[in-house]
């Protein structure tokens, strides 16, 4: 059962007014601050909620909205600088959970704890990795099917299916030999969600989640059976920053021969230049049919059009189509276009606001304030803590920490390291901790790192 709770959404656009409505559906009492009228106005006419015409980087609008007061303020404007400094007031004015959205993660990378506690979010998202990761995804269809990103990147949560009998199914996971910086952290098979020991063995059929650093996760990947892609040859329309996302991402992929179609002169030789080559970039239209049979962009088995222009990815990808491109992925920019996507056959339409949208209503449906991530459809979720040891220790090892059965310890962070540990790893305290646990264990796990 949902914990009902008081919610301020800074921002009115796709993001915030879909929130406001699922959130406002499910009983939760909703205020909204946007200054735009026609947005605000909006809301008010459609949805059972309280609506502050103002800016919410203003104290006095945040506490009339009921900041002060809040279980959860969600900053999800289209400014990121807005988006920041909301966060901050509205942490200062008392809000016990603050999430932010950013579109851009770059000004976060190597301080990422530093702008935590100074800026004062409890968890920040990033519509362009979502979607970047959302895409990738598609890409690899045969290879995870979700992934979750944590520690500034550092550290993944993948979910894989054994389709097939495999070496991870001969015998107990204790017994197999896993890559290094890998944990099974979570198994989902039929109607059952466990988090698995070392006695238990994985089956044909098993959605396994696996925590670990991305390259030690490639090398479990394939220990799972998957087919090789073999090589393709991948095309991307737009160089902005779901765009680079997605190359920065898939470039070093084995296998993957990509090119970035890019409008914009400038923006092209600075994708050319940070691709050090191992990116081809072309300036031009992708919506240009003399420049797509020119390039041969037909005998491409998968194109993304990424741009801010809707009618401009849905031709693009009709194009690309009747040349003889195989998979069509496509951003939507609105929400109201995705019915045209299915319609006019794109295999794969992504909102990046709806998917920042769900990702924050799992958070709300979590069942603890340290939670910062929610897996398998609820049924279990990921914390992160500070450890602190209330009868004194200087250090712990993972095995002797008390774990229940139901949770188990993914990764820690120190400082700029991350570790994924193994039952003799010593855990100190004021080490960020990240515990995968089954909704039943949420305060014996938090009572353990001191967190109640």
């Amino acid at each position: 059962m949902v914990t009902l709770m008081k919610i301020v959404i800074v921002g009115a656009g796709e993001v915030g007014y879909h929130l406001a409505d699922v959130l406002s559906r499910e009983e939760h009492q909703v205020s909204v601050v946007d200054g735009d009228p026609g947005k605000s106005r909006r809301i008010m006419e459609s949805l059972d909620v309280q609506v502050v015409l103002g800016d919410g980087t203003q104290a006095d609008v945040l506490t009339r909205a009921g900041a002060s007061k809040a279980d959860l303020v969600v900053a999800v404007t289209d400014s990121d600088h807005v988006n920041m400094l909301a966060c901050t007031l509205a942490k200062h004015l008392g809000a016990a959970r603050v999430i932010l959205r950013l579109k851009n993660m770059q000004p976060l990378t190597g301080y990422h704890y530093f702008y935590k506690q100074t800026l004062g979010f409890d968890v920040v998202l990033s519509t362009s990795e979502m979607a970047a990761e959302e895409i990738i995804s598609s890409v690899r269809e045969q290879h995870a099917l979700e992934v979750e990103t944590f520690a500034d990147g550092k550290v993944q949560l993948r979910r894989l299916r054994l389709r097939e009998e495999c070496e991870l199914t001969s015998e107990e996971i204790q017994q197999l030999r896993l890559p290094q910086n890998v944990f099974v952290v979570a198994v989902a098979r039929k109607d059952k969600f466990f988090i698995p020991t070392g006695e238990d063995r994985l089956e044909q059929g098993d959605h396994v989640y696996v925590a670990g650093k991305a390259a030690d996760l490639d090398a479990f990947e394939r220990l799972s059976g998957v087919p090789s892609l073999g090589k393709r040859s991948v095309v991307v329309m737009g160089g902005g920053a779901i765009g680079r996302e997605i190359a920065r991402k898939l470039a070093p992929a084995p296998g993957i021969s990509l090119r970035i179609i890019e409008m914009d002169a400038g923006r092209a030789r600075a994708l050319a230049a940070e691709s050090g080559g191992e990116t081809m970039v072309l300036e031009g239209d992708a919506t240009d049919l003399q420049l797509l049979m020119e390039e041969r962009i037909g005998e491409a088995d998968v194109f993304i059009a990424t741009s801010n222009d809707d009618e401009c990815n849905l031709i693009a990808c009709q194009l690309v189509r009747s040349l003889g491109v195989e998979r069509t992925v496509a951003l939507v920019n609105k929400a109201s276009y995705q019915q045209i996507y299915d319609i006019l056959g794109i295999d794969r339409g992504i909102s990046p606001r709806v998917l920042c949208a769900n990702r924050i209503l799992r958070f709300v449906r979590a069942g603890s304030s340290a939670a910062i991530a929610v897996i398998g459809e609820g049924r279990a979720e990921v914390l992160e803590m500070r450890a602190r040891f209330l009868d004194g220790k200087t250090e712990r090892r993972v095995r002797e920490l008390g774990l229940p059965r139901g949770a188990v310890l993914a990764a820690l962070v120190r400082g700029e390291e991350v570790l994924i540990p193994s039952g003799s790893t010593d855990v100190l305290p004021d080490d960020r901790v990240l515990v995968v646990t089954l909704p039943e264990h949420l305060e014996t796990v938090e009572r353990l790192f001191g967190a109640l």
